[in-house]
């Protein structure tokens, strides 16, 4: 029992040193080494070790069908396990097991593990891992990993990774990092999707999540909120026809796609200016730029603002949406200047004394309220096109 226990404990420190092998070769390696390590038999029959059919001599012995009432321990296994609560092999695992608590094997396994709550190993993974809570690899990883919470690779992956919370490479993936709240990997070669946030030193592929960092992105990075070292980053200051002062940030992993964040302001009416009485908005908006020639460059971006104007709540609808086109014409260094038509849509349920919304510029080519059937509310909807002038950083 204290052998168990040891082999248990263990295979939780799966902090491996660095794995550069070649998997496929590594793999005809391993199964070349375990070819007569050790007697085969051909079944076991347990209720808890030594209460065996192999008794005190289970850690001699691989088996192909083991099935054990609560648990197993052996030194091997080159076949099928069944255990009411835990599977341990003191050396490798071919084929499969299947437990209701703990699969754990302490090399490699070359098969699949089946875990109601944990499945472990200590060595590469060639296969796949389904644990109701957490699978842990302490090498590579070639196939998949599924789990309610979380999955563990100390090394490199190729194959996915799925779990409910996070997912965790210490090496590169080569393929895919799905997680309901986080991914995290030295380096990626494919994709990575995540509830909150993704984490990955280099990208090739793509990211999406309401977060993505990444200190060199080739490739996408689709979220909220994108940041890379070594990414795209650009600020710019233009004057608008709603909004006559703006200024904004672009970050993203590079000029593929991008997120936007912009203040703006219009001049007061008059010269009673009062904090209340100023027309402001703070956007948020997404883009996209390509090279036009060998220096000049074109965005297409959209950007939303929600307008704050005559006291308004911070909660009511008064949205200021743009398409914009920019035209990025350098002039020296990294600064540009940027000429973009823009296509405004006003979007708004706030109340005046002369009805619905304001009119932020004089002209227009739609303009129409519409009203509830089953409220007073009314929303009206003006579009016109305009044109911004900046300078980019």
């Amino acid at each position: 029992m204290k052998k168990i226990l040891v082999l248990a404990t263990s295979l939780f420190c799966f902090a491996a040193p660095a794995y550069s092998q070649d998997t496929d070769s590594l793999r005809t390696e391993l199964k070349e080494a375990r070819q007569n390590r050790y007697p085969i038999r051909p079944a076991q029959i347990g209720f808890v070790p030594p209460l065996s059919t192999n008794g005190l001599d289970n850690a001699l012995f691989s088996n192909r069908f083991s099935l054990n009432l609560l648990g197993g321990y052996a030194a091997a296994l080159d076949g099928i396990e069944f255990s009411g609560l835990f599977s341990l092999e003191k050396d490798y695992a071919k084929g499969a097991q299947f437990s209701g608590i703990l699969n754990g094997v302490r090399n490699e396994v070359d098969g699949a593990q089946f875990a109601g709550i944990v499945n472990a190993v200590g060595g590469p993974l060639y296969g796949a891992q389904f644990g109701g809570i957490v699978n842990v690899v302490g090498k590579s990883v070639k196939g998949a990993q599924f789990a309610g919470i979380a999955n563990l690779s100390g090394s490199q992956l190729t194959g996915a990774q799925v779990g409910g919370i996070a997912n965790v490479t210490k090496g590169a993936v080569k393929g895919a990092q799905i997680a309901g709240i986080a991914n995290l990997a030295e380096s990626v070669e494919g994709l990575q999707i995540a509830g909150i946030a993704n984490v990955a030193k280099r990208v090739k592929g793509t990211q999406i999540g309401l977060i993505n960092v990444a200190e060199n992105v080739d490739g996408a990075q689709i979220g909220l909120l994108n940041l890379s070292k070594n990414g795209y980053h650009r600020f710019e200051i233009w004057a608008g026809d709603a909004l006559h002062a703006n200024i904004g940030f672009k970050m993203g992993g590079n000029r593929k796609f991008y997120n936007i964040f912009a203040l703006g302001a219009a001049w007061p009416k008059n010269d009673n200016v009062r904090w209340n009485s100023l027309r402001w908005g703070y956007g948020y908006g997404i883009g996209t730029n390509q090279f036009i020639g060998k220096r000049n460059q074109i965005s297409i971006e959209a950007l939303t603002y929600q307008i704050q104007e005559e006291g308004n709540h911070w909660e009511d609808l008064n949205l200021l949406n743009q398409a914009r086109v920019s035209f990025i014409l350098p002039i020296h260094n990294r600064i540009a200047v940027t000429v973009t038509p823009t296509f405004n849509v006003q979007v708004t349920k706030f109340e005046t004394r002369e009805g619905t919304g304001t009119e932020w510029v004089k002209w227009d080519v739609y303009d129409k309220t519409f009203s509830r059937r089953w409220s007073d509310e009314e929303v009206r909807v003006r579009m016109w096109p305009g044109l911004n002038v900046g300078i980019q950083f």
